[in-house]
């Protein structure tokens, strides 16, 4: 039995592996060495610096490059006036019923505001602005809106804007316009004296001569010229 037992021995020792010899016979293990900067004499860190004129520098370049190319100036003028006083505004809506209290260019835009007073008749109102840009070959009617706190028991403000969209024409674009006021006892009109209100707005590049062929020698219609 000792004998067997021996010879069993050998031959498993013959026909398998140990694991030392597996360890042998994989793939070698490769051992990296890490080595910092600073062994060499290196910083470990690199600082940048930021000066905060440097970016304040970059963002106002736009600004500076408008400054380079500013937008062109327009000028924008009415063919009427407006009631001088109040005597005169009672006296027009007296006969009317609405009447143009004032017209404005809102600074720095090409937005027209209108202000309308009417005769308080009754509670349910509605005030339009009746614009066209082409002499009534064809129109729109801008709702005005109620001015809070402007009544006077007697009489009411209603405002209206309508903005011009550059570019224009080079000689400008011309701008006609009627008020309507619509009650329960009836609907009434302010034309101007059935001329209606008419409005130029032109760029300060046009022309002296098509400025003229507008307002003629009288310079009288050049009565509301303001730059926007």
């Amino acid at each position: 039995i000792g004998e067997q037992e021996k010879e069993g021995n050998e031959a498993l020792s013959q026909g398998s592996t140990t694991e030392e010899e597996t360890d042998e016979d994989s793939e070698p293990v490769v051992r990296r060495k890490v080595s910092f900067a600073d062994a060499f004499g290196l910083n470990l860190v690199s600082v940048k610096e930021f000066d905060d004129v440097e970016v304040e520098s970059e963002v106002s370049k736009p600004a500076e490059m408008e400054a380079t190319h500013p937008l062109e100036e327009f000028y924008m003028s009415c063919l009427f006036t407006v009631p001088s006083s109040p005597e005169e505004l009672d006296q027009r809506l007296q006969v009317q019923m609405v009447e143009l209290e004032s017209i404005e260019l809102l600074p720095g835009t090409t937005t027209l505001r209108g202000i309308i007073r009417v005769v308080n008749l009754c509670y349910s109102k509605s005030v339009y602005a009746r614009i066209t840009l082409d002499c009534w070959n064809s129109y729109f009617d801008l709702l005005a809106e109620y001015v809070p706190g402007s009544s006077d028991m007697k009489t009411d403000r209603f405002a209206f804007k309508y903005t011009l969209i550059p570019p224009f024409e080079r000689e400008g674009i011309r701008v006609d316009f009627c008020l309507r006021y619509e009650t329960s006892v009836g609907t009434f009109w302010a034309n101007n004296k059935d001329i209606n209100y008419v409005l130029f707005s032109f760029p300060s590049s046009t022309p002296v001569h098509i400025v003229s062929f507008y307002f003629g020698n009288n310079s009288s219609l050049f009565v509301c010229s303001c730059p926007i």
